[in-house]
């Protein structure tokens, strides 16, 4: 099953289990809209029911079913924090969700570059890691001027030239 990640539990909140998480995109309200979640803990992943989830100062707070004490909760800490691919909406045609980008090849005028390993989100950008060929990674903004087509049915981000990668 395919997953997109939303976000990472920053720690335990209160003492009945309750998880604050920071999620890569404030205003996200795919966690309102599912009933379940899977985190990546450092024993494998882990899928867990939704309780409920509210809004909390910077971050959302999650009660997941089966966590009910502080201690419990603390072993989550950390963990990445993801929704199943099929539970969000289908994009509207030009539009796609960052997460299926891992896998594509990036390519520029004059061909292939490397391999969409990872998409960052920095504060003022988000960015592309991209595995070249001897295995360096490198970051490149997806945005213009560099960007010059996300093609998904092909596969491949389209970049304008290599200038930018870092």
């Amino acid at each position: 099953m395919k997953t997109v990640e939303l976000g990472r539990v920053l720690r335990p909140h209160g003492l009945r289990g309750e998880l604050k998480v920071r999620l890569h995109f404030d205003g996200s309200g795919t966690l309102t809209q599912v009933q379940e979640v899977e985190l990546a803990c450092s024993s494998g992943p882990r899928r867990f029911a939704i309780e409920w989830v509210r809004p909390g100062t910077g971050s959302v707070l999650l009660k997941l079913v089966g966590v009910d004490d502080r201690d419990a909760a603390d072993l989550l800490k950390g963990a990445a924090l993801s929704v199943p691919r099929s539970a969000l909406p289908e994009p509207e045609p030009g539009e796609y969700y960052l997460s299926d980008l891992i896998g594509a090849e990036v390519v520029d005028p004059d061909g292939t570059i490397g391999e969409v390993v990872e998409v960052r989100s920095h504060p003022s950008v988000v960015c592309i890691a991209v595995r070249l060929p001897d295995g360096q990674v490198l970051e490149q903004p997806l945005t213009a001027p560099w960007l010059e087509e996300v093609d998904l049915e092909a596969g491949r981000v389209i970049l304008s030239s290599r200038e930018g990668m870092v």
